[in-house]
């Protein structure tokens, strides 16, 4: 019989081999920035979950369906998550007939709700697309799945992943459990994950982006910022800024690339006038 301690080296020798290579191996680009990421999670499984988790949000929403926002709404999704370039998403676009709340939120796989309290401070169709194009940002450059993999990793799920990954073989049980446990299903499951700052300020980049080719000016993604400011200043923080990065950093972030943004959209500028107001703020 081998020494016990040899046994448990070799163990953990592999272990951390299987680890290394994950590392190594699950290494991606997010779009438009093209920042490294750390990603475990493919897209077979975090979809599947933000469709799930879309429905159960919804059906306890009031979900509005065929008015004129809401057709707005669909319009600049769909213009949106074309330049996004994710064939494979099925991308669906609901708002939440909730004035008091100003928040839009996205599930993997392209699942996006707007609340119906945030359109009088995206103003017009080019405000939208702002955030429209962040909330697909969000999708597209996986950061669910990437948060879910840091917290894998640090809790000692990444090889056990690694291995399901590596074999391509069914969801075992215990993984799932590990997944669903750590996305917060049982939970208020539609805030699961919330993102980092990092991940903020690169969906408000590549969100600019997005706008940009679909048309949009990418000025307004600033005026969105600028609205956000007054809106806060007057009470309690909009649930969409409360664990963002301060309204000054994303201005500064955005106008850095502001001058790429405009050559998009010098390019791809819509015919129509996207900046007229169609939702005027409360009061006016």
């Amino acid at each position: 019989m081998p020494p016990v301690h040899g046994t448990l080296a070799t163990r953990a020798l592999a272990g951390l081999s299987a680890a290394l290579l994950a590392l190594t191996t699950a290494c991606s680009k997010a779009p438009v920035t093209d920042r490294v990421q750390f990603n475990l999670i493919p897209d077979r499984i975090m979809t599947p979950l933000g469709t799930s988790t879309y429905k159960e949000m919804l059906s306890a929403e009031r979900v509005e369906k065929g008015s004129d926002r809401h057709d707005v709404l669909r319009k600049v999704g769909k213009r949106v998550s074309k330049v996004a370039n994710q064939p494979g998403y099925k991308w669906r676009y609901a708002l939440i007939k909730d004035d008091d709340t100003v928040n839009a939120w996205c599930l993997p796989g392209g699942k996006i709700a707007f609340y119906s309290g945030i359109l009088p401070v995206l103003r017009n169709e080019a405000g939208m697309s702002f955030v429209m194009g962040h909330e697909v940002a969000h999708a597209t450059a996986h950061h669910s799945a990437e948060r879910l993999s840091q917290q894998l990793a640090v809790a000692g799920g990444l090889t056990a992943l690694y291995l399901y990954l590596d074999g391509n073989t069914e969801l075992k049980d215990e993984t799932k459990n590990i997944i669903v446990g750590a996305l917060g299903l049982g939970a208020h499951v539609g805030y699961m994950l919330p993102f980092s700052r990092k991940h903020e300020k690169e969906a408000d980049i590549i969100g600019m982006m997005y706008m940009a080719r679909a048309g949009y000016p990418p000025e307004e993604s600033v005026a969105v910022w600028n609205r956000m400011d007054k809106l806060s200043g007057g009470g309690a923080m909009p649930m969409f800024l409360s664990t963002h990065p301060s309204h000054g950093q994303r201005k500064r972030n955005l106008r850095d690339w502001m001058p790429q943004a405009k050559k998009r959209y010098a390019r791809n500028a819509l015919n129509e006038d996207t900046q007229r107001v169609v939702w005027p703020a409360k009061g006016k």
